[in-house]
């Protein structure tokens, strides 16, 4: 396959692209004949590859993609496909607002952190591959709720963004379920990567708490500093650096959607008092948590 994925221009898809109304959360839609360029969005998407054979790039790595293959992309993570005739992938795309509104359900599901991510992390860079494959079956039952999704496209109306968010929890939950069973020839490197996998996910189920490195290297059944190399050689920062990243990010999206207080959203954040959790917070986004929390409001 000639790949020309690097002749495309680059560029940063935003909300205001794709949704039009406060009850517009999630849209679902097929690319026939898919081929784009490397490209970034500011909200989480899963694409589904229906048929046809292509090549994933994401972050600098590159996967094969055939029909069932499953890449779940974050936001602001550079991504794009080298395909073209034949190959069909089905996009689902998500408002962060639905992501916030459901996320007490989501993460009650078995491997949701795993999907949404710790799974993209590492797409790509071990030798196992870790991403979702979807059965012909169960491939099929999960189109069948996206095509009921892109059915209900009056973006302005409120009841069908209802149909339309909770036929996506249905999708997500199959996904999720038939993460279950996923496995590679290679027995022994698959756990070692789920593993790594799980600790990672561990990071994002319990970010609020107290989290050791040795709690994260006994979950990837490896020592305290082989656990730091390789968890730095997939996440491009020591594992210290990535739960603040994941704290901040949480309190972020607690400082937008809710009314709690900062010595609050401090506290169910996992920062030790609010003075720390304010200076982390500003060397982050370049403002303090209330700046952040008035100028989104505007």
């Amino acid at each position: 396959m000639q790949e020309k994925l690097y002749d495309h221009h680059h560029y940063y898809h935003t909300h205001s692209d794709f949704f039009k109304s406060p009850s517009d959360l999630v849209h679902a839609f097929l690319m026939p004949n898919y081929n784009i360029g490397m490209h970034e969005q500011e909200f989480y998407e899963i694409n589904i590859v229906t048929s046809g054979e292509g090549m994933h790039y994401i972050d600098g790595h590159r996967v094969d993609a055939s029909p069932g293959d499953v890449f779940i992309v974050p936001p602001n993570i550079s991504h794009g496909y080298v395909g073209g005739k034949g190959f069909d992938v089905y996009h689902v795309i998500f408002n962060d607002t639905f992501m916030q509104k459901h996320l007490i359900d989501l993460q009650q599901l078995p491997n949701f952190f795993t999907l949404f991510g710790a799974e993209p992390l590492m797409r790509g860079k071990t030798a196992s591959p870790l991403h979702l494959k979807l059965s012909n079956n169960e491939m099929m039952e999960v189109v069948s709720f996206l095509d009921k999704i892109s059915k209900y496209n009056d973006f302005e109306n409120t009841t069908q963004g209802m149909i339309r968010s909770n036929l996506a929890m249905v999708s997500i939950g199959l996904l999720c379920n038939a993460y279950e069973s996923i496995s590679d020839d290679d027995e022994t490197l698959f756990r070692e990567n789920r593993a790594l996998m799980e600790s990672i996910s561990y990071i994002h189920e319990k970010y609020y708490e107290k989290i050791t490195i040795e709690d994260l290297a006994h979950i990837a059944h490896t020592s305290r500093s082989s656990y730091i190399m390789k968890f730095k050689e997939i996440c491009k920062m020591p594992p210290a650096s990535y739960i603040t990243k994941v704290r901040i990010e949480a309190a972020a999206s607690m400082l937008t959607n809710t009314n709690l207080t900062i010595s609050e959203i401090a506290d169910r954040t996992g920062f030790y008092d609010t003075a720390h959790f304010s200076k982390v917070f500003k060397d982050t986004y370049g403002v303090a948590p209330i700046q952040y929390r008035s100028k989104d409001t505007i």
